[in-house]
């Protein structure tokens, strides 16, 4: 399909360096650096899927507009590559005007993103009689399909995910639509909070200050809380979601008692290529003695985010970068972890022979991994 151009910034999304290395077991040594690189990593199925169907929306209706609500998936390399093809965006950072409807008309076709939409937005467009291609990956309708089961058993849903992230903002738009109430809890210390309410430990006069913009309309803690049910968002780092789980079955079970059975509930909505993904990066952890870890996604990726974690809790310096042009033989642009800030370090290579893991987000294409490969061979000579 063609090789990464960094002139014009257009990507193919195959890469036979990347092909190569999994099928050879993983490991590429040249010279004093030896690349390791999981089994799984990169594009997902989903993401596969969904770009495939933005392909055949351009082929087989030539000449009418094709609109993405926002961005098909947190990449913006395969976002500026779609836009470069003629593909309009909604909102977001590629948006095409003010982000209003008043844009289309029923002459164009909308396209909805792998993290699915609100559903303001979709009944938007059927008012508009508007066509729409909803490229929502299948496994974000689990969780959407379990909020429901929710909401007609008069469970609140407890989300573990990211305020504002697509995927959960359309999970929210979902619960609020049928009637129901959610809480979102990002990390453990959120959960900490959560359990030290439902234990009565903190005052219910604190919760709109440890939850604001995290709850829905109208939440009451002394109604809300009685009843949970737990979701994952997808791309979350799927150890840190069971440990979520079982710290909120722990509190609800101190408080109910054996009436917990009937008062808590939890499924793992976990994304199965971002679990395979983490799984697999961890095997290459555990089985060789890194100096350093490279995640290549986009700076906005959830899952992204995790992998770049899992080198962090690992004690491994770890550096999360987006793109082949981050990478020179002295320095490393990357995004902190902790603080999300996007800086730039010297002297990222260590001297001698250096052990190197390298794997890649859901939302990344193996040209771009490939390319990143090649970076940091080349840095090495």
């Amino acid at each position: 399909m063609g090789k990464y151009d960094d002139t014009s910034e257009r990507y193919a999304y195959t890469s036979a360096l990347i092909k190569d290395l999994k099928a050879s077991g993983g490991r590429l040594e040249r010279g004093r650096v030896t690349i390791h690189v999981p089994e799984q990593s990169g594009f997902c199925w989903g993401v596969d899927r969904a770009l495939a169907m933005i392909d055949d929306a351009l082929r087989e209706i030539p000449g009418r507009r094709v609109w993405l609500l926002n961005q098909i998936i947190h990449n913006p390399i395969v976002n500026r590559d779609l836009k470069a093809r003629g593909v309009h965006f909604l909102r977001g950072p590629f948006a095409d005007g003010d982000g209003s409807f008043d844009q289309l008309n029923a002459t164009d076709v909308a396209v909805v993103p792998a993290f699915s939409a609100e559903v303001e937005d979709l009944q938007e467009l059927e008012r508009r009689a508007i066509p729409v291609v909803d490229t929502t990956c299948p496994w974000v309708i689990k969780p959407h399909r379990r909020t429901e089961r929710y909401v007609k058993d008069g469970y609140t849903t407890v989300i573990h995910g990211t305020a504002g992230h697509d995927e959960t903002l359309a999970s929210c738009s979902l619960i609020r639509h049928l009637g129901g109430h959610y809480l979102i809890v990002h990390d453990l210390v959120e959960t900490e909070l959560l359990c030290a309410h439902l234990r009565g430990e903190r005052s219910l006069a604190h919760f709109a200050e440890d939850f604001a913009g995290k709850c829905s309309p109208g939440f009451d803690p002394a109604q809300h809380l009685q009843r949970i049910g737990m979701i994952n968002q997808t791309t979350m780092l799927a150890t840190e979601s069971r440990e979520v789980a079982a710290r909120v079955a722990a509190a609800m079970r101190e408080r109910d008692g054996e009436q917990v059975a009937e008062s808590f509930r939890d499924f793992d909505t976990i994304c199965r290529a971002t679990q395979d993904n983490q799984d697999s990066f961890l095997a290459v952890l555990a089985r060789t003695e890194l100096d350093l870890l490279i995640v290549v996604g986009g700076f906005d990726s959830s899952n992204t985010k995790n992998l770049a974690r899992i080198g962090d809790d690992a004690g491994i310096p770890s550096y999360h970068i987006e793109r082949p042009e981050d990478l020179t033989a002295t320095t490393i642009r990357h995004r902190r972890r902790k603080t999300g800030e996007i800086v730039v370090d010297e002297n990222w290579l260590p001297a001698g022979t250096v052990q190197i893991g390298m794997t890649a987000g859901a939302s990344t294409p193996d040209t771009i991994f490939g390319a990143v490969v090649e970076r940091v061979l080349a840095a090495a000579n």
